[in-house]
């Protein structure tokens, strides 16, 4: 064999033995490289899950971070004080009426005191107070007023100057204030003989009677020494028995 074939033999079966001679290098080092890989891998998985254990602190977003994904408080949930006041109820304040602003409920005191002296037309009244009398144009008339007490039959009405009065003697002008009366219950009889007055105590009023078929007022009755009196003024009384009680009549109730 010449030296050229030798040379060409030499180096076939040299080539030979180094790819034959890498081939487990190579898959060694593959398996390693997956081995150091998977153990890196598992490691590093390993690590992670470790350092991805955190406390309820580190888990809380910070200041700053989205917000959606937290429940905001109840301070954020308030609307502002220059939001759309129809999303946000009014307080009890803005929803009272003002005082004193609706007046169609309340009559004034001039349409409280006309009903009055409506009502009591025809019918008799109580003063309960001391008034002063006054024709009907509302000028007080001297030196004439009616006392506590004293019972009237009630026969007009006039309103001079914004006034409710009432009238208790049509033929003499005479007028007193609605506001000074009140409805005076009653009933009237008439006298069937010649009845004597007395007071409160029983005792008889001198030379002071009430003549046979008369008509009494009587606002009220009263029991003197164990006999029915009626009252017909507010000092003078006369016994019931002289009463025709047939004749009874109600004036005001």
């Amino acid at each position: 064999m010449n030296k050229k074939t030798i040379l060409g033999l030499v180096g076939a079966a040299s080539l030979s033995l180094s790819l034959s001679a890498a081939a487990p290098v190579l898959a060694a080092e593959t398996s390693n490289s997956t081995s150091q890989s998977a153990t890196t891998s598992t490691g590093t998985s390993t690590g992670t899950s470790t350092s991805t254990t955190t406390t309820g602190d580190q888990t809380k977003p910070t200041t700053g971070q989205d917000t959606t994904k937290t429940p905001t408080t109840g301070d954020q949930t308030k609307p502002a004080d220059n939001q759309d006041a129809s999303k946000t109820p009014t307080t009890g304040n803005q929803t009272k009426p003002a005082t004193g602003n609706d007046t169609s409920k309340k009559p004034s005191k001039h349409s409280a005191d006309s009903s009055k002296a409506l009502s009591l037309m025809g019918k008799y009244a109580k003063l309960t107070r001391n008034s002063y009398v006054y024709d009907k144009n509302g000028k007080r008339v001297k030196n004439s007023k009616l006392k506590k007490g004293t019972i009237i039959l009630v026969s007009g009405l006039a309103n001079p100057k914004g006034k409710s009065l009432i009238a208790f003697n049509n033929k003499k002008n005479q007028y007193i204030s609605v506001r000074n009366v009140k409805l005076f219950k009653a009933a009237q009889y008439k006298v069937k003989k010649k009845s004597y007055v007395y007071n409160s105590k029983g005792i008889r009023k001198a030379n002071v009677y009430v003549k046979k078929g008369k008509t009494v007022m009587v606002i009220n009755t009263k029991k003197i020494h164990g006999k029915k009196y009626v009252q017909i003024t507010d000092t003078y009384f006369i016994r019931w028995a002289n009463l025709d009680h047939k004749s009874g009549k109600v004036l005001a109730q």
